[in-house]
């Protein structure tokens, strides 16, 4: 059973995994975008509408629950209908609820519109993740993971460029307006040249048309669930108090100007970026347990950038370092190494879940401990080094929890 929207010619069916990999890495990229476009303008949330810090990041911490929910939605109907029609159903959703994030006017408004487009940011994840999984050849599929993962850093980068441009002359509102055309492009793309994924049509013709979310419990497969949402829950916790307060902690403390924000940001992402792509083909060939493992320790080590940025080269250069080994090899393996945790049939809803199991713990709730903590430890940069650190610990201990997957079929 298929679910494209239109025919798709055999001759197209020959190009898709490469197709599938650049489109579905670019709405990757511009989801992210989206998303990471509120971490710049947190300081006019407060000042717009009278909030504390804490509760101003809470936004972002809403959206990044809301992918939860999001997550697991999609996934349902990913693994029930075609990882085609969730995907490209998830980009409309999210990109319109990127431009009424420009018509909030109130701070209860704005909350409720990321809300919603975190629904489908979480969508848009557990339907394109493993669909890309399923097309890409074993032997590359860490490589491929690796390029994919790095759109959430190209998005970071378009969101600096994007604040950089357009903030000073249209404010903050306005930006939101001009983000969310670009998705939709690749959505359209991904509905007229994408065929279905070919593994799930071939299992969900073996399969029954249960719903799969019990299947993540039997089989033996309890350890593999609970495992790939710890995995998240710290991945997320190495990168989310970097990701949410970097651009407010050069603002704020730093008091640096928004071009030396934005290239500040630009070089964390362009590192994240070459890590990613590195890592993941690191990853195909020492494999999935001892990038994370790597990753993690160059992270922990790095994480002092935080106290040092008003020097401007040793603020560069580890931030650099610290976007090369976190944003970029830690998240490198995440999208193969989920997807290898489940079998065709719940793949989606597994993988969408848990990861964002850990976007809700490790993506929302740390970065609003390490803000509220940061008053009694000296500070945000001091919170930021202390979590940063610690989960890269966490990190290490959880890979080695789990075997080997590099080179398995999926199931």
């Amino acid at each position: 059973m298929s679910t494209a929207y239109v025919p798709v010619p055999n001759a197209a069916r020959q190009k898709a995994p490469l197709r599938a990999l650049i489109s579905i890495a670019l709405a990757w990229a511009f989801d992210a975008m989206d998303f990471s476009l509120l971490t710049f303008v947190i300081l006019d949330i407060m000042k717009d509408y009278h909030v504390a810090l804490t509760l101003a990041a809470s936004v972002s911490s809403a959206t990044t629950f809301a992918r939860l929910g999001g997550g697991f939605l999609g996934g349902l109907l990913s693994d029930a209908k075609g990882r085609k029609f969730s995907l490209v159903f998830s980009i409309f959703w999210f990109s319109v609820f990127e431009c009424l994030t420009g018509f909030s006017l109130g701070f209860t408004l704005l909350m409720v519109v990321r809300i919603l487009y975190g629904l489908g940011m979480g969508s848009m994840y557990a339907s394109g993740t493993p669909m890309l999984m399923e097309m890409i050849p074993s032997r590359w599929r860490g490589f491929a993971s690796g390029l994919l993962q790095s759109g959430f850093s190209f998005g970071y980068i378009f969101a600096a460029i994007i604040y950089r441009l357009g903030y000073s002359h249209l404010g903050w509102h306005a930006i939101f307006f001009i983000a969310c055309i670009p998705a939709v492009i690749v959505g359209v793309f991904i509905a007229f040249a994408l065929p279905e994924s070919d593994r799930w049509k071939e299992v969900r013709s073996e399969e029954s048309r249960t719903l799969p979310v019990g299947e993540l419990f039997k089989r033996g497969r309890v350890w593999s669930t609970v495992h790939a949402a710890i995995v998240a829950i710290v991945a997320f916790s190495v990168t989310y108090p970097i990701n949410t307060f970097y651009a407010t902690l050069l603002k704020q403390t730093g008091h640096f100007s928004p071009a030396t924000v934005a290239n500040t940001i630009i070089i964390l992402n362009v590192a994240g970026i070459v890590g990613n792509v590195v890592g993941g083909f690191v990853s195909d060939w020492i494999g999935r347990k001892w990038t994370l493992i790597l990753s993690a320790i160059g992270t922990a080590l790095t994480s002092v950038v935080f106290l040092h940025i008003q020097s401007a080269g040793y603020r560069n250069i580890f931030t650099f370092l610290i976007g090369l080994f976190s944003i970029g090899g830690v998240w490198s393996v995440i999208p193969t190494y989920l997807a290898e945790h489940f079998p065709t049939a719940v793949r989606s809803t597994g993988q969408g879940t848990t990861y964002h199991i850990g976007a809700a713990l490790g993506g929302a709730v740390v970065p609003l401990i390490v803000s509220s903590i940061a008053p009694s430890v000296g500070g945000l940069a001091h919170s930021m080094t202390y979590s940063v650190a610690a989960a890269s610990i966490l990190t290490i201990v959880v890979a080695l929890l789990w075997r080997e997957s590099k080179g398995e079929a999926l199931e």
